[in-house]
C-alpha cells in the first residue's frame, strides 16, 4: 500500500488569503502632537494611538493614548473631532460633554449598536460611556482599584486597571479586568456586573484550568477580549501569551498559543487580526490556525504608503480594528497615525509548504524578512482568490509522465518559469517550485488565471525547507507513514522498534541526478537530496536507509526509509522531525508498539 499522491495533497488545511496595499488615513505621519480637530484626519496629529475601532458606518474611534483623549473620524467627511478627554490626565466630566472630561490612560474603546461609546478608563477603574448626545457618565467601576461588586450594579463594582473592551449582539459589555485576572460582564438590561472567568486575583504560573469552567481558571493578565456572533468569548492574556477561548457552555480552553500582541480584532468568518509591536508586524490568524503575514516587513520605519503592506514600515503598531469588507485598521503608535490595510481581490496571500502547512515564519525585529522560504522542487500550496476556476481541478500526468504547467486556465510563474500544477481553483493551486531557482536568493511569484495576472509576491529561497506529509494533511501529528510491512502506521497500527518506518516529504532541495520539474519517478537511478538526510524519532536518530525520489510519485516528493531506533519508549504518538542540509521541519508523529 502506498499513499497516493492527491490523498497527500488535496486536504491541505491552509486558508484562503489575500494580499493588501497599505495607506496612511489620519495622522501627520511621524509628527505627534495633538490638533486637528475640525479638520482633515490627514491633517491631525496624534500622540501614541494605541486602539483603533470602526462602527458599522465606517467611522473611526481612536484611543489617543498619551493625549488622553478618544478622537473619532467622520467615514463621509474624514474631519476628526474628539469626542472624550481634554488632554490632561485625570477624573472630571461625568454628567456633562465628553469633550471637557478628563480620562486617564484610557485604552480600549467599543461601539453600540446605537452609537455610544464605551471606554476603557484604566488608571481611573472605571469603563466611561458617550452617549449619543456628547455626554459622560460612569458605566462600571467606583474609581478605586479591587475586586467587588458581582450580581449589583456595574457602576458600584470595583474593577482593576481595566484594558479591553467588547460588546455582543445583545449590547452585553464584556470587560477585560487584568488587575484582578479576570473577564466580566455587564448585562445590556439589568446593568449588573458578573465575572465570567478568572477567579478574582492575578496569578502566574499556575495550573490553567482549561477544559474546566471559565470561572475556575486562571488568566494571568487578560488585557483584550472579543466575542463572536455566536456569543463565543476569545481572551488575549498577555500573562500566558494566549489567546483563550470561552466556549457557550463556559468551559475554557487555550485558542493561539505564541500570541504576542496587546489586543487583537475577530471578522464575520473567526479570523484573529493583530499587530505585533515587537516585530512591526500586522498578523492574520485563520480559523482553521494558518498564521499569515500580511502587514509590516519587520523593520521599525515609516514607508511604503500606496504600495504592498508586507513591503510597508510600521513602528510600533499595537490596535486593530476589521471592518466588514475585511479591510483592516491599525494603530500604528510610534508613527503616530492609522494605517488601513486595504484586501487586492485578485492576489496570493501566502505560500506554504504542502506538506507542513507552514507559511508564515515571525521576523526577528529588524531582520526585515518575515516569509517562510522556498526550496528547488518543493511543492506549495498558494492561497488568494480568483486564483483558479470556481471548483477544484486537478491535474494528471501526461502519456511522458510529466504534471503540464497549465490547467484549467491557470499557470504559475517563479521567476518567470512555469511551474507544474498539481491542481487549482479559486482560493487554492498547488504548484511545483521549478529546479530552476536553484541558487537564487529570492524569486518574484505570479499566478496568471483567464490572462489576468496577480501582484507580485517575492519569497526568499533557500537550499531546502522540508516538510513531512501528514495522513489527515493537516501538517501536524499522524504522519502519512507506512509500517514495514506496507500497511498505515497508526495508533491501532504501531510500528515496532527496529523495524523500517517509511515517511514522505517535500523540499529538499536540489537532487542528484538533477531534479526534472513534474517528472514522476518511474526508473532508477532515483534522484537523491544533495544535502544530508537525517531523522529524529522521540530523541533518538533513526538510521536512514534511503532517501530519494518515491517511485511512482512526481519529483519534489522525497520518500524516506528510517530505522525505528530500539529501546524507544512506546507511544501513539512519537515525534518524528526530518532534518536536511541542517533544516528542521516541524514535527509530525509516529505510532510505536511496545517491546
Amino acid at each position: 500500500m502506498k499513499y497516493s499522491f492527491s490523498g497527500l495533497l488535496l486536504l491541505c488545511g491552509l486558508a484562503s488569503a489575500q494580499q493588501y496595499n497599505v495607506v496612511t488615513i489620519a495622522g501627520t505621519n511621524g509628527s505627534p502632537g495633538w490638533s486637528g480637530d475640525s479638520g482633515p484626519a490627514l491633517s491631525a496629529q496624534f500622540t501614541n494611538p494605541i486602539r483603533v475601532a470602526v462602527d458599522k458606518q465606517g467611522n473611526l474611534y481612536i484611543t489617543d493614548y498619551s493625549n488622553q483623549s478618544i478622537r473619532f473620524v467622520n467615514y463621509n467627511t474624514d474631519i476628526v473631532t474628539t469626542i472624550a478627554g481634554n488632554g490632561s490626565p485625570g477624573f472630571s466630566g461625568d454628567g456633562s460633554g465628553g469633550l471637557g472630561a478628563q480620562l486617564d490612560d484610557p485604552h480600549d474603546v467599543v461601539i453600540d449598536a446605537a452609537g455610544n461609546v464605551y471606554i476603557a478608563d484604566t488608571l481611573n477603574a472605571r469603563i466611561r460611556k458617550v452617549d449619543t448626545s456628547g455626554n459622560i457618565s460612569t458605566y462600571a467601576g467606583v474609581g478605586t482599584t479591587g475586586y467587588s461588586g458581582d450580581g449589583g450594579p456595574a457602576v458600584n463594582a470595583q474593577l482593576w486597571y481595566p484594558t479591553g473592551l467588547a460588546l455582543d449582539n445583545s449590547g452585553n459589555l464584556y470587560i477585560a479586568d487584568p488587575g484582578n485576572g479576570t473577564v466580566r460582564e455587564v448585562s445590556s438590561t439589568s446593568g449588573n456586573i458578573t465575572t465570567i472567568a478568572g477567579l478574582g486575583y492575578a496569578t502566574f504560573g499556575g495550573i490553567l484550568g482549561d477544559g474546566g469552567p471559565a470561572t475556575q481558571a486562571v488568566l494571568e493578565m487578560p488585557y483584550s477580549v472579543q466575542v463572536d456572533g455566536s456569543g463565543v468569548v476569545y481572551i488575549g492574556d498577555i500573562g500566558t501569551s494566549s489567546i483563550r477561548r470561552i466556549a457557550t457552555n463556559g468551559i475554557i480552553g487555550t485558542y493561539v498559543a505564541n500570541f504576542l500582541a496587546q489586543n487583537f480584532a475577530l471578522d464575520s468568518q473567526g479570523a484573529i487580526y493583530f499587530a505585533n509591536y515587537r516585530t512591526n508586524t500586522v498578523q492574520k490568524i485563520t480559523p482553521n490556525g494558518t498564521r499569515l503575514w500580511i502587514g509590516g516587513d519587520g523593520v521599525a520605519g515609516d514607508s511604503g504608503d500606496g504600495s504592498l503592506a508586507t513591503a510597508a514600515q510600521f513602528s510600533q503598531p499595537y490596535g486593530v480594528a476589521v471592518d466588514s469588507s475585511g479591510n483592516v485598521y491599525v494603530a500604528d503608535s510610534a508613527n503616530a497615525v492609522i494605517r488601513e490595510l486595504l484586501e487586492i481581490p485578485f492576489s496570493i496571500g501566502a505560500v506554504a509548504n504542502a506538506a507542513s502547512n507552514q507559511s508564515f515564519v515571525p521576523p526577528i525585529s529588524g531582520s526585515g524578512s518575515s516569509a517562510a522560504a522556498i526550496a528547488p522542487g518543493e511543492i506549495v500550496v498558494l492561497a488568494g482568490n480568483g486564483l483558479g476556476p470556481a471548483n477544484l481541478t486537478v491535474n494528471t500526468p501526461t502519456s511522458k509522465g510529466v504534471f503540464g504547467t497549465q490547467l484549467a486556465g491557470t499557470t504559475v510563474s517563479f521567476n518567470g518559469t512555469p511551474a507544474p500544477i498539481v491542481y487549482t481553483s479559486s482560493g487554492y493551486v498547488a504548484a511545483i517550485v521549478p529546479y530552476e531557482i536553484f541558487g537564487q536568493q529570492s524569486v518574484p511569484v505570479t499566478v496568471t488565471y483567464n490572462n489576468a495576472t496577480t501582484v507580485v509576491t517575492t519569497l526568499p529561497v533557500a537550499l531546502t525547507a522540508p516538510g513531512i506529509f501528514t495522513a489527515d494533511s493537516t501538517g501536524s501529528g499522524q504522519a502519512a507513514a507506512l509500517n514495514q510491512d506496507g500497511t498505515l502506521n497508526s495508533a491501532s497500527n504501531p510500528a515496532s522498534a527496529g523495524s523500517i518506518i517509511t515517511l514522505y516529504a517535500t523540499g529538499e532541495g536540489q537532487t542528484n541526478p538533477g531534479g526534472v520539474d513534474g517528472k514522476i519517478a518511474n526508473s532508477s537511478p532515483y534522484p537523491a537530496p544533495i544535502q544530508p538526510v537525517s531523522v529524529l524519532i522521540g530523541d533518538l536518530a533513526g538510521v536512514v536507509q534511503y532517501a530519494g525520489a518515491a517511485p511512482s510519485l512526481v519529483a519534489g516528493v522525497m520518500q524516506i526509509n528510517v530505522q525505528v531506533p530500539t529501546g524507544i519508549a512506546a507511544s501513539a504518538a512519537v515525534p518524528v522531525v526530518l532534518t536536511v542540509g541542517g533544516v528542521v521541519s516541524p514535527a509530525v508523529t509516529i505510532a510505536v508498539a511496545s517491546q
